[in-house]
C-alpha cells in the first residue's frame, strides 16, 4: 500500500513539473474516463507533441496498453523511453520518438492506433493561418492512421483569465466542411474535440 501511494506521489510531481500536465492533474480521471466512453477502451494510443502526458497512464486504469509517444524536445523523449522501460511489467508497452507534426514525410511514417492524442498542438501549428492543422488531420484520418483524434486547447489566457469564446467556433465549422463528426468535452482549463469519420 505505501508503494502504490509513493508512486502515485511521484507521478504526481512529475506531472506537476510542466503547465499542461499540471492543470489537468485534477481532471485526468474525468477527461480519460469521458474520452473512452465515446471511442472504447483503446489497445493504441499515439500521442503527438506529448510533453510528459504519457505519465498520466495510470489514470487511464487500462490493464494493457501501447502507447507511441512524439515530441521535439529531446529530454522529454528520452526522460519517456526510460518511463516505458520501467512500466513494461505494468501493462503499458511504450515508445517515443522524435517527431516534427509539420513534417508530412514523418506523419505518414507513424504507426495506426486506435486514438491519437493532439493536446494542444493545434495552435502550436497554425501560426499564420489554419491549413496546417486541416492537412494534418485530413492526412491522419484519410490515412487511417487512427479512428478517433483528440484535439485539445486551452480555455484560459496566459494569465489565468477564462477567454471569453473558449470554444473555437472556426476549428468546428472546420471540421464539419470536410465532413467529420466530433463531440466536446470541457474541463475547467480545457476544451477536448473527440473527431471522427
Amino acid at each position: 500500500m505505501v508503494n502504490e501511494i509513493a508512486k502515485i506521489d511521484i507521478i504526481h510531481k512529475i506531472l506537476s513539473s510542466t503547465v499542461s500536465t499540471k492543470e489537468r492533474l485534477d481532471d485526468y480521471e474525468f477527461i480519460y474516463n469521458k474520452i473512452f466512453d465515446i471511442t472504447g477502451i483503446p489497445k493504441t494510443i499515439l500521442d503527438i507533441g506529448c510533453g510528459l502526458n504519457p505519465i498520466s497512464y495510470i489514470y487511464m486504469h487500462i490493464k494493457e496498453l501501447n502507447y507511441y509517444a512524439y515530441d521535439i524536445d529531446e529530454s522529454d523523449i528520452q526522460f519517456l523511453n526510460e518511463f516505458f522501460h520501467i512500466m513494461k511489467n505494468k501493462g503499458l508497452n511504450g515508445k517515443s520518438q522524435i517527431l516534427d507534426v509539420r513534417n508530412k514525410n514523418q506523419i505518414n511514417n507513424i504507426p495506426n492506433t486506435d486514438i491519437i492524442f493532439l493536446f494542444k498542438v493545434i495552435d502550436l501549428i497554425d501560426i499564420d493561418n489554419h491549413k496546417p492543422s486541416e492537412e494534418l488531420i485530413k492526412n491522419l484520418l484519410n490515412q487511417k492512421k487512427a479512428k478517433f483524434i483528440v484535439a485539445s486547447f486551452a480555455t484560459k489566457t496566459i494569465s489565468k483569465k477564462s477567454m471569453n469564446f473558449p470554444n473555437r467556433k472556426w476549428f468546428e465549422l472546420m471540421l464539419q466542411r470536410i465532413g467529420l463528426k466530433f463531440k466536446i468535452i470541457k474541463t475547467r482549463n480545457e476544451i477536448f474535440y473527440i473527431i471522427s469519420k
